[in-house]
């Protein structure tokens, strides 16, 4: 198990206050001649998402490197985990993860150098491999969701149990919208 020190968890969870609204914030990335436009609602939900995805990526990549992975390491272990001793391959984790095939390969690299998967070789197909998680990569995962299990405790309970999952609900259909309009991965799909 990872050992991760209760300062290495403090700061992780370390958050600065927000100091402008996003309306505020968008307004500040704009040339001053685009300054007095009325924002629309849809622009600014975007605005918040990218804002609040920045600030969680870097806290989540804090808890993450605690035990030596990225998030999207760590995502890539859960998916591979997920298929147990068959594994799966890369278009596969490609698919889940949302990534084109040169993230995945990289990420896929980085998790085999560190001892955390491996790749083995398709019993169906020869020219394919899949990537499989060893105990060593298990271990790490569970480490850090723990961690990350904590901090969504504590960033998500300004909100009721009703609120979160209206929320989730909502992220999800835009989520599902957003992966519908994106031509990689409406490319990836299907290929090896």
């Amino acid at each position: 198990m990872t050992k991760i020190s209760s300062r290495q968890v403090k700061n992780a969870l370390a958050i600065g206050p927000c100091e402008l609204s996003v309306h505020a914030h968008m307004k500040r990335m704009a040339p001053p001649s685009a300054q007095s436009e009325e924002i629309p609602t849809e622009a600014a939900v975007l605005c918040h998402i990218m804002l609040l995805n920045s600030v969680l990526e870097r806290s989540v990549n804090r808890f993450a490197d605690l035990c030596g992975l990225t998030f999207p390491q760590w995502m890539a272990l859960g998916f591979v985990g997920h298929c147990g001793k068959e594994g799966i391959r890369h278009a596969e984790l490609g698919n889940r993860l949302m990534l084109s095939k040169a993230p995945v390969t990289g990420v896929v690299d980085r998790l085999e150098r560190d001892g955390y998967v491996q790749r083995v070789g398709d019993e169906k197909d020869r020219r394919v491999s899949r990537i499989v998680m060893t105990p060593k990569g298990e271990q790490v995962w569970w480490d850090v969701k723990k961690h990350l299990r904590t901090n969504s405790q504590t960033l998500c309970s300004s909100l009721s149990g009703e609120e979160q999952e209206q929320l989730l609900s909502m992220l999800e259909r835009l989520l599902n919208a957003a992966a519908a309009a994106d031509p990689i991965l409406n490319h990836t799909e299907g290929t090896n």
